[in-house]
């Protein structure tokens, strides 16, 4: 006994849509977890000169990176760099006895990829912050880089 099944046209062309259709809607999903470039992505500057380091706490909590100017001074205008690679503008000086929250992910390194957070949905291993210094010149000076004090170096999950 042969047994033999067959299928209207209609069938199989809608089969066919089915299948572009859900093949589409993945692709556009993936396009929408990519992270937006920015325009400060560049290199560790490791030509400037080591400065001083201060007495500024740095602590990495869930998604940011928070600390408090503890200094006579500001910090900035220049750049935040975690861990020589990644690095985020600092526009406007962080003012004396200023606290700061920072997403982490607003921290690229020369090629655009962010600072790895992690967390629940994360995909990768979060990054951990073991060097967080600050790039800055004052007036007529040369840059040079200064060392904030890393205490917390992975988030509390």
């Amino acid at each position: 006994m042969k047994l033999s099944i067959s299928f209207p046209p209609q069938l199989i062309r809608g089969g066919i849509a089915l299948c572009g259709l859900a093949a589409s809607t993945l692709l556009l999903l993936g396009g929408c977890t990519s992270i937006p470039p920015v325009d400060y992505a560049r290199p560790y500057p490791k030509e400037l000169p080591a400065g001083q380091t201060v007495d500024v706490q740095v602590f990495r909590k869930a998604k940011t990176l928070e600390f408090t100017n503890t200094t006579a001074s500001p910090l900035g205008p220049g750049t935040i760099w975690l861990n020589r690679r990644f690095g985020m503008p600092i526009k406007t000086p962080i003012g004396v006895g200023q606290s700061v929250a920072i997403p982490l992910t607003n921290f690229r390194d020369e090629f655009g990829d962010p600072f790895r957070e992690g967390g629940f949905w994360a995909s990768d291993l979060p990054d951990a912050l073991v060097l967080c210094q600050v790039e800055q010149a004052g007036e007529g000076e040369k840059p040079v880089i200064i060392g904030l004090v890393t205490v917390q170096s992975f988030a509390d999950e």
